[in-house]
């Protein structure tokens, strides 16, 4: 039985939505193995003195749900993302805390995990009150982002695959990362997330039969930031992500060594776009254009992956299992 952590990250909305979630999470019927709510707030309180919330901990204990209150970094819900992300679970079912689940969604959106062998991410209705449209026939690629609605918003009634999922999924866990590079906000984090799975031969799915409420809280989250610029920043990173979508982006920030061993393995990945440090020996473009593209390098860091591999092998397979 593959582990499964319920991943709640939370800003300002103790009071408001976040317990609807909670209970929601503690009534499915198949039990998470985990569920972690990561306190992004500003000013942190403990939960563990607001009598609502004594009640949640005792039921989670009661059902044998293992759970922790983590604080986290005031980063933003993509480094809180990345945390469940690594986190040592087979699968991650990330629910925001404005998001409501049947019952039903975990069971429904688990049972795929076997039905289809190189499942990435699985993904329900995600339905926002009051109008709930019909999304059948839309088709989910990321070519159309901008031409059709999210077919997750909307009723449809067959399984289908897609290119990218929003808001809340069930996911497999540390395969691909999450763009830190993003601002506060965050805008686009789930959709870069989900794609990059795609990318990397695994399948998106949504699935109809499981409905996850959204409350849209118009204040807490996301929406505690204003300002437009951050918005505009993550967009741009984005976009930048898209353009070189059939590509094989390739960042060497690392030493002349680290150069050396990669040249061995460039001629063998299949159109590769290189930056890098020493373009004397591995030609590319700079490390500070990669930046400015893609925000965030760690993705490409061999040695992080080494790391999170546990890896007992040569530098030089490990690039080949970046890259190849």
């Amino acid at each position: 039985m593959s582990k499964v952590l319920c991943s709640v990250a939370t800003r300002g909305r103790y009071f408001t939505t976040l317990p609807l979630v909670l209970n929601a999470i503690i009534n499915q019927s198949k039990p998470v193995d985990k569920l972690i709510v990561y306190d992004d707030n500003d000013e942190p309180q403990d939960m563990r003195k607001e009598f609502l919330y004594q009640h949640f901990f005792q039921m989670l204990d009661i059902k044998g749900i293992a759970w922790e209150w983590q604080y986290a970094d005031k980063k933003g819900q993509h480094h809180i993302h990345q945390r469940a992300n690594l986190a040592g679970f087979d699968w991650v079912w990330r629910v925001d805390d404005d998001a409501v689940p049947e019952p039903n969604v975990l069971e429904e959106l688990y049972r795929w995990i076997d039905m289809w062998p190189d499942l990435g991410a699985v993904g329900s209705h995600i339905w926002t009150p009051p109008h709930i449209p019909n999304t059948a026939g839309i088709t989910g690629r990321i070519d159309n982002i901008d031409s059709e609605p999210n077919i997750q918003w909307g009723k449809f009634n067959v399984a289908q695959e897609v290119d990218h999922l929003h808001c809340s999924f069930l996911y497999r866990a540390g395969v691909t990362d999450y763009n830190l590079g993003l601002s506060r906000v965050a805008h686009r984090e789930e959709t870069l997330f989900t794609f990059q799975l795609q990318q990397k031969g695994y399948s998106i799915l949504v699935v109809p039969n499981a409905i996850t409420w959204h409350m849209k809280n118009p204040d807490g989250g996301i929406r505690s930031e204003t300002r437009k610029e951050m918005y505009e920043h993550d967009e741009q990173i984005f976009r930048n992500i898209l353009q070189y979508r059939d590509r094989t982006i390739v960042v060497l920030n690392c030493g002349l060594g680290d150069h050396i061993v990669f040249s061995r393995i460039l001629p063998s990945i299949p159109n590769a776009e290189v930056f890098s440090c020493y373009p004397e020996v591995v030609p590319g473009r700079s490390i500070a254009e990669a930046v400015q593209l893609f925000g965030d390098l760690d993705p490409w860091n061999v040695y992080k992956k080494m790391d999170q591999w546990k890896w007992k092998d040569s530098l030089e397979k490990a690039y080949r299992k970046m890259y190849l």
